[in-house]
């Protein structure tokens, strides 16, 4: 399954208020009382001499060597990894388990809603001495461009990762349909790819790119000054609109497939399947396509960057992977050098789950080598990936608002479906959207 992060992060400021927050940490450890079953119970004798941490990367794609790596360099230290899947049951788990006083220390936040809950209800505590106290670490001061939640004066994440988008095309299916690896191109130009590709045996992809994002950039979903919702823009209802258009010609998959067969969540089966030609995602997903036992495939993979709308060349990836401290943790010193060793020796550690570090301290070829593989020229067209990875300098997006993200997230995201099923137009399904968003910004205000 994908451990793929939401399109979100990086509060500075918010709007949002504890208040909102304090409510949402309520309802989950009321729900979810039973998820505390598969954490153990609240352990009130915690062992001081045992960092416990909780992420959503499987161990064996970096988090095991990095931690691995901390204690040949510490070993007076002991450090526990622990996976949850990062899903909606597996960050309810967590939210539960920091709730609960299950021994956690450092933890990871990978989606909006668990973010701000987590750090504005007071489950994570203050990193900011740690940031002033290290040069190294000084990227995470700056507000203009943030990598850390701020609360106040208060930096309560850190991001670890950067996670740009791109397209992925399979090389026989490019080259059969005469098409050139784009380099640069627009909207239209990929549209038209996408076209070219889809035939009576597959679809061009699966869905297409978050195509307001790209146009709008961070915090799309509110006006600017956040008093309302921006889905009065015409970006939405022309997402909407040849999506939906796109689905009934044939050329993406119809979305009663994507639901019924969790496309979304398993979208490497159907790439390598050859289900459809082009695929937009990120570089955790670069790991099945190096896996000959799992994946097993006979195509080369090429990448090109996202396409520009109307001139705006927002990449749509984001900052992500955040790392937090348990405010409860009687073991905060311990936490903070396990944080620094993350941030910095132990970047290179994660690269082979895909994971791009933030601080832009590990040599691109190095990189380059760890996310593709040793045998990478079997599977990939290398310079393809280092032109678009490192070359090209992706615009990231950085968010600043989170006002009522989680229910503006299941109000869009339900208008979304019933609009892709063809039961709903799009101009009705935005409209909600709009309602329901500014309706919930309104009340999140009052609060």
């Amino acid at each position: 399954m994908q451990s793929r992060s939401a399109p979100l992060p990086h509060i500075s400021h918010s709007t949002i208020t504890r208040r909102s927050f304090t409510g949402l940490a309520g309802l989950a450890g009321t729900t979810a009382t039973a998820a505390l079953a598969g954490c153990g119970s609240e352990d009130t004798s915690k062992n001081l001499d045992t960092l416990q941490v909780w992420g959503g990367v499987p161990p064996e794609n970096g988090p095991q060597a990095l931690v691995d790596h901390f204690m040949e360099k510490h070993p007076d230290r002991k450090v526990t990894y622990t996976r949850f899947v990062n899903d909606d049951r597996g960050n309810l788990k967590v939210n539960t388990a920091l709730q609960g006083g299950v021994d956690i220390d450092v933890f990871f936040t990978y989606d909006s809603s668990s973010l701000a809950m987590r750090s504005y209800s007071g489950m994570a505590a203050d990193m900011s001495n740690l940031v002033r106290r290290t040069p190294e670490l000084e990227p995470f001061l700056d507000t203009s461009e943030p990598k850390a939640l701020f609360d106040g004066d208060a930096i309560t994440a850190l991001a670890t990762t950067k996670e740009p988008n791109f397209l992925l095309f399979n090389e026989t299916m490019r080259k059969e349909a005469g098409l050139d690896l784009p380099v640069a191109w627009d909207l239209e130009e990929y549209l038209a790819a996408v076209r070219a590709m889809a035939t009576e045996d597959r679809y061009g992809t699966y869905k297409l790119p978050d195509l307001p994002r790209i146009e709008l950039g961070p915090n799309f979903w509110y006006t600017d000054d956040g008093s309302g919702s921006n889905f009065e823009d015409p970006a939405f209802l022309h997402h909407f609109e040849l999506t939906a258009q796109m689905i009934r010609d044939g050329e993406i998959f119809p979305w009663s497939q994507v639901l019924a067969r969790q496309i979304e969540a398993y979208q490497q089966n159907n790439f390598i399947a050859g289900d459809f030609a082009i695929w937009g995602t990120a570089p955790f997903s670069l790991r099945f396509l190096s896996d000959p036992e799992e994946y097993p495939h006979d195509f080369l993979t090429s990448c090109a960057p996202m396409p520009t709308v109307d001139g705006a060349d927002w990449n749509s990836g984001f900052f992500g992977n955040y790392i937090q401290i348990n405010a409860k943790s009687p073991k905060q010193e311990l936490a903070e050098d396990f944080v620094k060793f993350w941030l910095l020796e132990g970047a290179a550690d994660m690269a082979p789950g895909g994971k791009i570090p933030t601080l832009d301290n590990v040599d691109p070829d190095i990189l380059l080598t760890a996310i593709l593989g040793e045998d990478m020229e079997t599977y990939f067209d290398v310079e393809s990936f280092r032109r678009t990875l490192f070359e090209d300098d992706p615009k990231l997006l950085t968010d600043t608002n989170l006002t009522a993200v989680a229910e503006i997230t299941q109000t869009y995201e339900q208008q979304r479906d019933v609009c892709w099923l063809l039961e709903r137009s799009p101009e009705r399904a935005i409209d909600t959207i709009h309602a329901d968003a500014d309706a919930l910004i309104e009340r999140f205000r009052e609060d």
